[in-house]
């Protein structure tokens, strides 16, 4: 398999001892004999099985696909420039490109776009996931990048080389991070804001329960600051009972609801909903 030059020239990590990986044919490769394959649709796999939590972790080939006819849509297109904004800001910083890592990086929908929003040569893309079918719909969709099944629990990359690491609706390791991280670097957090979905959640709850986002406490323990915050909104009209669906599909909902909330939402063809999310901007002190 002939495999771009560019594809895994990044600073990757082999995740059983830490050492530098390097591209060896069709594998990427440690100084200690450790060797990773690279997949024919191009992404690697640097999951060791006694790193997985179950046998199939992460999203199913199912809900990666409703997350990606979701996403396509439009519908969270708002946050996808937003993190493309930060991106490009934090790269205006530095004389040279940026490594940006997004742990969690779903079927590949967020770090795809702020790809092609960002001037050619301002940042190397790393999407990594859990999930192998999320990681393999990324790399068939966004060949350029590169593409890992990982856990954010242990990132296969090299201490201080990740400028940025964007976690999107994800689960942050801050004690881990903050190892991998020099002063200035930077993590970017986007989780649901108190308004999020809130005309579906109207629909489907009797009892309408808002929440802020996460604390930062352990991000704080961890050696960051808070650098900025804000709100990141807008209306999205959900057409056709399918999108709808999808959507519903990729949130916690689709098992909270219940069967009067699935009821609710039966027969339900066309649905404006408030996308909202605060956008966190923290840097390694």
């Amino acid at each position: 398999m002939a495999i771009p030059d560019h594809q895994f020239d990044f600073p990757l990590a082999c995740p059983i001892d830490g050492s530098s990986l390097c591209l060896d044919g069709g594998s990427l490769a440690c100084g200690e004999g450790h060797r990773f394959d690279v997949a024919k649709e191009g992404y690697a796999n640097l999951l060791p099985v006694q790193f997985k939590n179950s046998r199939d972790p992460g999203d199913s080939k199912e809900m990666v696909q409703a997350r990606r006819k979701t996403l396509e849509s439009g519908a969270f297109a708002h946050v996808a420039d937003a993190l493309a904004g930060v991106a490009a800001q934090h790269a205006g910083r530095v004389e040279r490109p940026i490594n940006l890592l997004d742990a969690g990086c779903g079927e590949g929908y967020y770090l795809g776009q702020v790809s092609k929003h960002l001037e050619p040569g301002v940042a190397n893309c790393i999407g990594l996931d859990i999930s192998k079918w999320a990681v393999r719909a990324a790399a068939k969709r966004y060949k350029p990048l590169c593409w890992l099944v990982a856990t954010n629990r242990r990132l296969p990359v090299r201490a201080g080389d990740i400028d940025m690491i964007a976690c999107l609706f994800g689960f942050p390791v801050w004690s881990h991070w903050a190892e991998l991280q020099r002063p200035g670097q930077q993590v970017v957090m986007i989780d649901p804001a108190r308004d999020h979905l809130k005309e579906l959640r109207e629909i489907i709850y009797e009892d309408v329960r808002y929440h802020d986002a996460p604390a930062l406490d352990g991000a704080f323990d961890a050696g960051y600051r808070l650098e900025a915050s804000e709100i990141v909104s807008r209306q999205v009209l959900l057409d056709g009972m399918e999108l709808i669906a999808s959507l519903v599909s990729m949130t916690p909902h689709a098992h909270r609801m219940g069967e009067a909330g699935a009821a609710a939402l039966a027969g339900l063809e066309r649905l404006e909903v408030t996308v909202a999310v605060e956008l966190r901007r923290l840097e390694r002190i």
